[in-house]
């Protein structure tokens, strides 16, 4: 039998060299680095032909583990010299330090070779950084929005974080939130915002979801108050002795902007005036012997109405700090038992806002036979040039209702029956800033009239409001006269008065016409003011006119529906025009 010769030959085939015996695997290190933990990763590892010859490389499983050759890398055809370019695939079973094999067989002719690839990776472990823990809101004004972020960092060096969700905030508050993904090293915001309806306090969590670990607590804290806050003092029925009535105190904190008097008589016959007006620290603006820089005017009709501050000079403003104010009535002329009485303070906290509105009640004279006045041109062009005037300091017209007079006899106004006419304001629904428009105001000797300087916040008095002649020019000269007196009722004097010797008493006026380039200075309040352009409100008038409690301090809830620019331009006043003459108390 001749079996040993063949066990020789088989012996000489068995390995790839030659007669040698199996040739040693090849050893071959390749590392992923830091992989991210929620995909698979891809490397390409180069293995070099071991033979001087054409090679074919296969895959021979190996070990297995979380590493495999890519779908289609192997088998492969490898040049003599060249290089395998095998593309393998980690899939992360898990965070930390993973290693694998696998191993390939070289085939060239009778040839063969293992090359056995040793794979690392190191699986991060997926983390999410929230850097604003916590959101406290400053004090926010009613009305108004304060925003904040919440920021999140994606700390991770491979992986993507997903924020998914976010728990339900109050209805006070807004988020930016949206899904989305944050990608290694990056960092986004979610703007929150808090915009409350009412005073109240807020102390909650909102709760971000996301793909990597639990949810992000952050913690929410917020209070609101009140920007504006009329607080009104009501003295009741003061009685009379002697003509005069007994101090009366008021306590007013430190946010206060100005404080209003208002007194109405028994008798409309009576005239009321100021016997002493004090502040905290022994300062007087007033004294029994008039001689003090407070400036008022004695009560028409039975009602007496002073504003603090009346003027932009130092010595004529609250004290700082707040504290207590007293004050005492007494009859200029006229008879009455008692009077009532109140103190209306205006409190705006972080002071006197940028923005505030006039609301109005207009009131309409039969005979102008304006039947839809949302509509009417003119009258809209005629209140939007109010708007425009007076939004040089901020202050929009708000909200307008309107009212039709019904009796023919406020076509034509006199000055006796002025008083009458404004009392028709008792049939407005809302105490606002009252004008009346007619046909004919006091006989036609004054193109419009205020009845109180400055004007109380009161109607159904014989000085509620302020009356215009709507005939008598175009929107842009009737909606000047308009503006200018509502000026007065907010506390403004005539720049310069027709004698041209008297001036009002805010210091940031000029004294036309010395001072002026022009006669009238630009002034909306001049008492005959002339130009084509916007009427000038100075920084020291609007310090009056922004304390009245008719202002409110919020922006136009309601502006008009129909405004307009009035395409008209000025025209000069005659010289029937006087606004509020003082002379006329």
């Amino acid at each position: 039998m001749r079996w040993v010769p063949l066990l020789l030959l088989v012996a000489a085939c068995g390995g790839g060299g030659g007669g040698g015996g199996p040739l040693p695997a090849i050893e071959q290190q390749a590392s992923f680095g830091i992989v991210r933990a929620d995909a698979p990763t891809q490397l390409d590892v180069q293995i070099s032909n071991p033979f001087e010859a054409d090679a074919a490389a296969e895959d021979m499983g190996g070990a297995g583990g979380p590493f495999a050759p890519a779908a289609g890398a192997l088998p492969a055809d490898v040049p003599e010299g060249g290089t395998l370019l095998l593309r393998v695939v980690f899939t992360p079973p898990g965070p930390g330090v993973q290693s694998g094999e696998i191993h390939v067989k070289f085939v060239a002719g009778k040839r063969e070779q293992e090359v056995v690839l040793h794979l690392a990776a190191t699986v991060e472990t997926p983390a999410i950084t929230l850097l604003t823990p916590t959101l406290a809101f400053p004090t926010t004004f009613v009305g108004l929005e304060e925003a904040l972020n919440i920021r999140v960092r994606n700390p991770n060096a491979q992986t993507l974080v997903n924020l998914t969700s976010i728990s339900a905030v109050p209805a006070e508050f807004t988020t930016s939130f949206q899904p989305r993904s944050i990608f290694p090293g990056d960092t986004t915001s979610i703007r929150v915002a808090y915009e409350p309806q009412v005073v109240d306090a807020f102390d909650f969590e909102i709760e971000i979801g996301n793909d990597v670990g639990p949810p992000l607590r952050v913690r929410v804290t917020a209070q609101s108050e009140e920007q504006a806050q009329e607080v009104v003092t009501e003295f009741g029925t003061v009685p009379v002795v002697g003509g005069e009535t007994d101090w009366l105190e008021i306590d007013v904190p430190d946010d206060a902007i100005s404080i209003s008097i208002e007194s109405i008589a028994t008798s409309t016959s009576a005239w009321v005036g100021l016997l002493g007006f004090e502040g905290p620290a022994g300062k007087v603006y007033e004294n029994d012997s008039f001689t003090g820089e407070f400036l008022w005017v004695p009560g028409f009709e039975g009602v007496f109405a002073a504003t603090l501050p009346e003027n932009d000079s130092a010595t004529l403003q609250l004290v700082p700090g707040g504290g207590t104010y007293r004050f005492r009535l007494f009859l200029w002329s006229g008879s009455a038992s008692s009077l009532e009485v109140r103190a209306i303070v205006e409190r705006r906290a972080g002071g006197v806002p940028d923005e505030s509105r006039i609301d109005l009640n207009v009131f309409l004279a039969p005979g102008l036979a304006i039947t839809g006045p949302e509509t009417d041109t003119k009258l809209q062009d005629v209140l939007s040039r109010v708007d425009d005037i007076f939004g040089q300091i901020g202050l929009a017209v708000g909200d307008v209702d309107y009212y039709q007079l019904g009796d023919t006899a406020y076509n034509s106004v006199s000055e006796s029956e002025f008083p009458a006419l404004l009392g028709e304001t008792s049939v407005a629904s809302g105490t606002r800033m009252n004008v009346f428009f007619v046909q004919t105001a006091i006989g036609g000797g004054v193109l419009g009239v205020a009845a109180a300087l400055p004007g109380p916040k009161l109607n159904a008095s014989g000085v509620s409001g302020v009356m215009v002649d709507y005939d008598w020019s175009n929107a842009a000269a009737v909606g000047q006269v308009t503006a200018h007196e509502i000026g007065h009722y907010l506390g403004l004097y005539h720049t310069a008065e027709s004698d041209g010797q008297t001036w009002d008493i805010i210091e940031d006026t000029l004294e036309c016409p010395g001072e002026c380039t022009t006669a009238s200075g630009g002034y909306l309040m001049h008492w005959q003011y002339v130009g084509s352009t916007v009427p000038v409100i100075t920084d020291g008038q609007a310090h009056v006119i922004l304390g009245h409690p008719l202002v409110d301090p919020a922006p136009s809830l309601a502006s008009l529906a129909q405004k307009k620019a009035p395409e008209a331009a000025f025209v000069e006043l005659p010289a029937g025009f006087c606004g509020t003459c003082k002379e006329h108390k």
